[in-house]
């Protein structure tokens, strides 16, 4: 389970989500989120899938995700004329990372385009105001 709790960590450093972000759509307080990162509570299943969906990310991409396969060979350095090239080989893995917080990101631009829409819609009649 150590491991399943760093990848519940490093997911969630890497989605910019706070201990409290996280503990606030948890329903529970940050400390005793901060104790599930620690270990200090037991990550049950069904708190894994909650988390898992905050995150974005199904439990078994949770369970099997490896940074240091990321890592791992993410750029190879050749020689140019000009100077050191970098050529980078990003990882499926990463790409679906990515990919998932695109996706979020976009998921929030569009909330917060119909939230403008809303507001630009709702117009203050002077005469009913006195």
């Amino acid at each position: 389970m150590r491991k399943v709790v760093e990848n519940v960590r490093k997911l969630r450093e890497l989605r910019n989500f706070t201990q409290q972000h996280m503990a606030d759509k948890l329903e529970m307080t940050q400390g005793n989120y901060a104790r599930i990162e620690n270990e200090e509570i037991n990550l049950s299943e069904e708190r894994l899938q909650k988390i898992a969906a905050l995150l974005g990310y199904s439990v078994e991409f949770i369970t099997e995700f490896d940074i240091e396969k990321i890592n791992s060979g993410v750029a190879e350095k050749k020689d140019a004329a000009e100077g050191d090239v970098f050529q980078y080989k990003i990882s499926p893995e990463l790409k679906q990372l990515y990919e998932g917080r695109i996706k979020a990101l976009e998921s929030y631009i569009d909330e917060l385009k119909a939230e403008i829409r809303e507001l630009k819609g709702v117009r203050i009649n002077p005469q009913i105001v006195s």
